[in-house]
Parts: C-alpha cells; structure tokens; sequence
C-alpha cells in the first residue's frame, strides 16, 4: 500500500509539472525564451532556480521548446526526490504517463501542436528530465 501511495504521489508530480507548460506561452516554446520560463517553473516547486538553469543547460536537446520540457520534467523530480526515485524503482516508466498526461489535455496539445512539437518529442523530453532529476 506504501509503494502504490509512493508512485501515485511521484506520477502526481509528474502530471502536475505539466502544468508548468499551460502557463508557458506558444512563442516561448519556440523561441530562446523558454530559458526564463525556467526560473519561474523553479519557484514553483521550491527548487534551486540555478539548478533548475543548470539542468536546462544541459538537456539533451537543441530545440528550446524540448530543453524547456526537459527541466519541466527535471523540476518535477526534484521537487519530491524521494518518490521520484520510489516511483522509478516501483512505478510503470514516466514516458507513457506523460504521454497520457499530454494526450489528456486540448490545451496542452495545441501548444505544442502550435510549437511543431509532437507527442512522443515531448513526452521522451519530460521523462528524460524527470530521470534525470531523480539522480
């Protein structure tokens, strides 16, 4: 019962870290204007804003709309570290729940339709930040 708790609070933090991109503008998405989207996303979940900038620094992408999602999902992890990493030795894999998450929402769909971001790109970029974040 303690896992399931434990995982449900983790994908929790997951699913609302995508809230962060609601409040995000299409235009960020597509410009460099997604790395001062990062200090806010950081103050949001009490995390290090230099950390949280770090982290965007270091994505694994070139597009700023995915290193944008990248410390969205990176932001969400470390927020919680405890259930985060209770969630990746215990939960299902953070990809398809970001997926459901994204698929889920209309908004969020037409923002990242409207920043040529698909599904997959953006669900692989969440998880691999909130992997990331767990370390």
């Amino acid at each position: 019962m303690v896992e399931y708790a434990t995982v449900t609070a983790a994908l929790a933090s997951l699913v609302s870290s995508l809230s962060l991109v609601l409040g995000s503008t299409t235009a960020a998405l597509n410009s460099t204007n997604a790395a001062a989207l990062v200090s806010s996303a950081a103050r949001t979940y009490h995390v290090s804003g230099t950390d949280a900038h770090a982290a965007y620094g270091h994505a694994p992408y070139h597009k700023p709309g995915l290193r944008y999602l990248y410390t969205v999902g990176w932001v969400g992890a470390d927020s919680n570290i405890g259930a985060c990493k209770a969630a990746l030795l215990l939960g299902p894999d953070p990809t398809p729940a970001a997926t459901q998450a994204l698929k889920g929402n209309s908004k969020l769909l037409a923002r990242l339709n409207a920043s040529g971001i698909t599904v997959t790109q953006a669900a692989t970029a969440i998880a691999r930040g909130y992997n990331d974040g767990c370390s």
